[in-house]
């Protein structure tokens, strides 16, 4: 009897067959895990951030620091970014003030940052790299000459700005804030905007919902559920939509990379996840 050599179509089809449904079973499964590794990652960041924070506060009487220069030292552009339209709104992505390369640029809280693994989510740094939808990097990325996304914590602004029109809303010092574990210090913002809930991607160093009048419909207005936890503005809510929200790309359903959770470093020291929706009421301070 002859020995047979090699496999039939069939035998072949079958092996394919086998081999694509094992990996439909276990694609999702790795892609869970990835997702669970990268949001624990940029977890143990931002608990860097919290103990910055913490060291900061100790050591400037409880003040909080400008959240427009708690990266850079100056809100003015730097030499190398002369000729750059909107400097500041790319700085996220612009290698030459990258601060681990240029700590000279550093501020305020820099130096408190400084052993931080990293400034910026694996997962938005993936997604960011070449594009980013809002509309500073649509309208001026082109002129940076280094594209890197390097950070997208960003601090709370109702904590210390001096911006004019959160006047009403900021706190100064640490011991005003009414609920610690309830406010957070820094949170991560995505590059990806929904029109319906904000009106830019990360773009700066601080992150503000809204302003003093904004703020003052949505807490006398009625909100999503009834509930100020949930405050949902826009076409399908209440007034016009936030500047900035929680990024949601963690724990996101499928091909919707908006309706997941950011992680938050709180003023207690602690690190979470939450949505968009909770955006305000965790920032607001009072």
């Amino acid at each position: 009897m002859r020995r047979r050599n090699g496999f039939t179509l069939v035998e072949v089809l079958v092996v394919i067959a086998i081999i694509s449904l094992l990996m439909a079973i276990l694609l999702p499964a790795l892609d869970k895990a990835r997702d669970l590794a990268r949001g624990a990652l940029c977890k143990s960041n931002l608990r860097n951030y919290t103990i910055a924070m913490m060291l900061y506060l100790d050591d400037n009487d409880d003040k909080f620091c400008d959240p427009d220069t708690c990266y850079f030292s100056q809100a003015a552009p730097f030499p190398i970014e002369a000729g750059l339209t909107n400097y500041r709104h790319l700085r996220w992505c612009n290698r030459n003030v990258y601060l681990r390369e240029h700590s000279e640029y550093g501020g305020t809280l820099f130096p408190y940052l400084k052993d931080a693994r990293a400034f910026i989510c694996p997962t938005f740094k993936g997604m960011a790299t070449g594009s980013s939808q809002d509309q500073f990097y649509m309208n001026y990325g082109s002129q940076i000459t280094s594209y890197l996304p390097w950070y997208n914590y960003t601090m709370n602004a109702y904590l210390g700005s001096p911006n004019s029109s959160i006047r009403n809303s900021v706190l100064r010092m640490s011991y005003e804030v009414t609920n610690p574990a309830e406010t957070f210090s820094f949170t991560e913002e995505s590059p990806l905007v929904d029109t319906q809930y904000s009106v830019s991607g990360l773009n700066d160093t601080f992150m503000v919902p809204g302003s003093d009048s904004m703020i003052s419909t949505w807490l006398t207005h009625p909100t999503v559920n009834g509930s100020h936890h949930l405050i949902k503005p826009g076409p399908a809510g209440v007034g016009e939509p936030f500047w900035d929200v929680i990024a949601g790309f963690h724990h996101a359903p499928t091909s919707d990379w908006l309706g997941g959770k950011g992680n938050c470093a709180f003023l207690d020291g602690h690190v979470s996840a939450h949505s968009r929706l909770e955006t305000f009421p965790l920032a607001w301070p009072k």
